[in-house]
């Protein structure tokens, strides 16, 4: 009989975890923030363009507008005489004004300044040879033919009116801020950012600051769990750890799930007798969306449903609880954001040096990933045991090594996922 036939309905793989957790979080409300403010905030309605970009015709570079037109059959032998008769900078406004359109009139032009009507190339100033004024005016001398169009950003030649630019549930980043600058918005619809509490549980802990008896731990988990889901866009209240006591879970748990949207504890979720969180989520009510996860590290690792919002209970172990972050909470935070883009996305490449422990699970392995060529090669990071956090720093990966047999030996195909975003 296969490892998922004998698993019971409360055990998932770690895309159904996902899956089932993200079915709860529902579509984020909305709201109006400063240009500047909406940088990594996650566009809430799509953004259609107001006007052209260009709005107007303007020269692409510095130089003469001319009618093409007046250009035809010159040479060096038969050169064409143009007056300028005027010149428009960036930002003149009355250029229409400046001059009448005559096919021999000529102005001095540079880039980013609207062409008048009725000039229909822009030549570079290095093109042409300059001479005396023609009746009172500046001319230049032009040797050869331009064609129509040249140097020119015709208007809506970048966006035209109307057109869909951004669409909802895109990350904010610097070149969406351009596009929305270039449009003048001053404000910017985006979604609400989700509320976690992160609930550290454990007799053995102690914070950072603290004095450390011997037995004791520093909770590193929390401050990571933290720090991360702050980067994906989320609201964090960090609480200071929790004894292994029912009634004290019991009481934190229900107390921090009125005041956020997702609730995770590390620690307290495994099968040991102090191991308290799972009885405090289902004296609260909470519906189980599964109980184990089919992976190693962090298989006790666990969600509840209650109503709209969830209790997920992450392992006390620092790789498993890294692990059960990168692979389940990332794509949960990345859609309670609003984003479209939160799911995992899966690399393949070649393993540099062998993993060779075996196990019923798939194994996910910290590990360090560079391009050679046009080939991905993944680093197992020496002395990667679950329970090391110093591994941490180095990784930029988790790697994938499947499950059953000895592992995975060294030149094998791999599966990897960023530790980005």
């Amino acid at each position: 009989m296969s490892v998922m036939n004998a698993l019971n309905p409360l055990t998932a793989s770690v895309s159904n975890a996902v899956m089932k957790m993200t079915r709860v979080i529902k579509e984020p409300l909305f709201e109006q923030v400063t240009l500047e403010e909406s940088l990594s905030r996650v566009l809430a309605l799509d953004f259609e363009s107001p006007f052209s970009l260009p709005p107007f015709r303007r020269a692409a570079m510095d130089g003469y507008a001319i009618y093409a037109s007046a250009s035809i059959g010159a040479c060096k032998e038969q050169p064409v005489m143009l007056q300028v008769r005027d010149e428009i900078r960036a930002g003149q406004s009355d250029a229409n004004q400046l001059i009448e359109a005559e096919t021999m009139n000529a102005i001095r032009i540079f880039t980013g300044a609207p062409i008048p009507n009725g000039f229909d190339s822009v030549i570079m100033q290095e093109t042409t040879i300059e001479r005396s004024s023609m009746l009172g005016f500046p001319s230049i001398q032009i040797d050869r033919s331009y064609p129509k169009g040249q140097h020119i950003a015709e208007k809506g030649e970048d966006v035209p009116q109307g057109m869909k630019v951004l669409y909802r549930g895109t990350a904010i980043q610097s070149k969406e801020i351009a596009v929305l600058a270039s449009f003048g918005q001053e404000e910017v619809n985006v979604y609400k950012k989700p509320v976690l509490s992160i609930l550290p549980v454990g007799d053995e802990l102690s914070l950072p600051g603290q004095s450390l008896p011997f037995g004791k731990i520093f909770d590193a988990n929390s401050f990571m769990v933290s720090a991360r889901l702050r980067e994906l866009g989320a609201i964090v209240n960090r609480h200071l750890p929790l004894p292994d006591c029912p009634h004290i879970l019991k009481s934190a748990i229900r107390t921090a799930l009125d005041q956020s949207d997702i609730v995770v504890t590390t620690g307290g979720v495994s099968v040991g007798e102090y191991d308290y969180v799972k009885q405090a989520a289902e004296s609260l009510g909470g519906e189980p969306l599964f109980t184990k996860v089919i992976m190693r590290p962090g298989t006790p690792t666990s969600a509840y449903q209650f109503g709209s919002k969830l209790l997920v209970c992450l392992s006390g172990n620092p790789s498993a609880c890294y692990t059960g972050m990168e692979l389940l909470l990332r794509p949960l935070i990345l859609k309670g954001t609003g984003r479209n883009d939160y799911r995992s996305i899966w690399n393949e490449g070649k393993l540099m040096d062998s993993i060779l422990k075996p196990s019923p699970y798939p194994r996910y392995a910290r590990a360090f990933v560079y391009r050679a060529d046009k080939e991905w090669m993944i680093e197992p990071l020496r002395n990667d045991k679950s329970g090391n956090v110093a591994a941490f720093a180095q990784a930029n990966a988790l790697v994938r090594i499947p499950a059953g047999g000895a592992g995975a030996s060294t030149g094998q195909d791999v599966n990897w996922l960023a530790l980005t975003r």
